[in-house]
Parts: C-alpha cells; sequence; structure tokens
C-alpha cells in the first residue's frame, strides 16, 4: 500500500511517495522506477541546472551534492538505493537518484542528511 511522508524542507518540495518493494522495505518510488527517477532527475537539470562541476570549469568541491542538506543517505534510504559505495544519494529535493560528486544551483548548506543526523535533530527536538 503506497504511504506518503511529509518533510520539513523549502517551500514548493514534493512530498515523497512511497511504496513497499518485494522485501517489505517501505521506498520513494524513484527508487524503485527507472522512468520516474529519469524524469525527476531531467526536470533537476531544468530547473536547478544539476550538472558534473568539472564541466564548468570548477573544482571547487566545496558544493557538491555529497555535502548538501537535501543529500539523503540515511541507511533506509541506502537500502531502497542498494548502492552502498557511498557515492549516491537520494535528492530530496527534487526527487531522484544523484551523484555525490555533482551539484545544482538548489545546494543547501548543511548536508549529508544521514540517520545519525536525523537521529541529533530528533533528540534536539
Amino acid at each position: 500500500m503506497p504511504t506518503i511522508q511529509i518533510s520539513i524542507l523549502p517551500d514548493l518540495v514534493p512530498v515523497d511517495q512511497y511504496d513497499d518493494d518485494d522485501d517489505g522495505k517501505n521506498c520513494p518510488l524513484p527508487t524503485r522506477d527507472e522512468e520516474l527517477n529519469a524524469k525527476n532527475r531531467k526536470a533537476a537539470v531544468e530547473a536547478a541546472n544539476y550538472r558534473d562541476p568539472e564541466e564548468d570549469g570548477v573544482s571547487d568541491e566545496s558544493e557538491v551534492c555529497g555535502n548538501c542538506k537535501a543529500y539523503n543517505q540515511t541507511d533506509e534510504i541506502l537500502e531502497c538505493i542498494g548502492d552502498d559505495s557511498g557515492e549516491v544519494g537520494y535528492c530530496q529535493l527534487y526527487k531522484f537518484l544523484c551523484s555525490d560528486d555533482y551539484t545544482c544551483d538548489d545546494w543547501v548548506k548543511g548536508g549529508p542528511m544521514t540517520s545519525e543526523s536525523q537521529q541529533t535533530y530528533r533528540d534536539n527536538l
């Protein structure tokens, strides 16, 4: 049965749609649906210039997805992605799987989102 999770993020951020997979994991649909993931990635390219920063001739790695606040690498998301390399995460803003060394114009200081950071946040509520 599909479920919806609401998170506190900037205005106009779509709500994640979740669905249970064959193993009973509740995962965002783009982690399971390649076409939806590609559609959302394309939207990030068009709306926020998601890109490899080296294409711009920029070698500054200070504003890449891997340290963006919207870059989700919680244990639950990593299980959904099925990639334990640490090089792929889930963009909470644009709802797609993104590379840790890419960037976009909507980069947010303070990331990535991890299980530990989420627990610290909950502990400080």
